[in-house]
């Protein structure tokens, strides 16, 4: 795309009746606001989402970019169902409301807990109805990052597609307007900035596949974890969805 959509206001309406869904797929956000303290890089603007060790949560950003602006930001799902649909920020909030206490464990063996709330996959599932031949789901990102799950992986339970955190609507930096939440996969898995969903009959890439060491399955292994909230003292993992001794399971 060669033109700057940076100023570019539109109402809900006029948004979705304007642009094509392929249009809405690509659009790219604008503004966000950093953490100017706890920058790792000196070259990028500190008014940019990027790699911030933070207290109690930290940031991760595999393509620093502005954030988004929900004036520009527009959810699509297609593929292999029998509706294509695109959902503007406020129509996230008609999906019936879940939340959970859950854990973010990253591949670099630090943990950190958040309640988050959003709604169940199968609700957007629902609407869409994915044609029985659909067997992956494939994720793009505002920040051009992308994932891919299983559709078996994401109709588990405790999978939801997040729009608050800690009784907060999602910050920037943690993925607003919307994220993915798999607690039993690595926070990589965790895809934030979600732009567009599509249904396939084939697995297609991941980003930390295709750019770096970690698998596309990408399920927590046995191993040690840091918890963020216990100081980052050393604790025994069992793989899948970490629970620490001083952590509420689910009923």
């Amino acid at each position: 795309m060669n033109f700057s959509i940076a100023n570019l206001k539109f109402s809900r309406r006029a948004f979705l009746r304007v642009f094509s869904l392929s249009a809405l797929a690509s659009l790219i956000p604008s503004k966000a606001s950093g953490i100017g303290d706890y920058r790792n890089d000196k070259n990028i603007p500190k008014q940019y989402i990027q790699n911030r060790d933070t207290p109690g949560f930290h940031i991760r950003s595999a393509n620093p970019f502005m954030g988004v602006d929900t004036a520009n930001w527009g959810l699509v799902v297609t593929g292999m169902v029998k509706k294509t649909i695109a959902l503007s920020y406020e129509d996230l909030f008609g999906f019936k409301l879940h939340s959970q206490v859950s854990r973010l464990k990253c591949v670099e063996c630090w943990s950190a807990k958040a309640k988050w709330e959003g709604f169940l996959v199968d609700d957007l599932f629902d609407r869409v109805q994915p044609d029985p031949a659909a067997k992956y789901v494939y994720f793009e990102s505002a920040d051009s990052y992308y994932e891919s799950f299983t559709l078996e992986e994401l109709r588990r339970d405790r999978v939801l597609f997040v729009f608050k955190m800690n009784g907060q609507a999602l910050s920037k930096e943690h993925g607003f307007p919307l994220r993915l939440i798999v607690p039993f996969k690595y926070g990589y898995k965790n895809i934030k900035y979600i732009t567009r969903i599509e249904f396939t009959d084939t697995r297609k890439r991941n980003y930390w596949f295709n750019n770096g060491p970690y698998s596309v399955d990408g399920t927590i292994q046995p191993g040690i974890d840091h918890p963020l909230d216990f100081n980052k003292k050393p604790l025994p993992i069992n793989g899948g969805e970490v629970f620490h001794p001083f952590d509420k399971r689910p009923s």
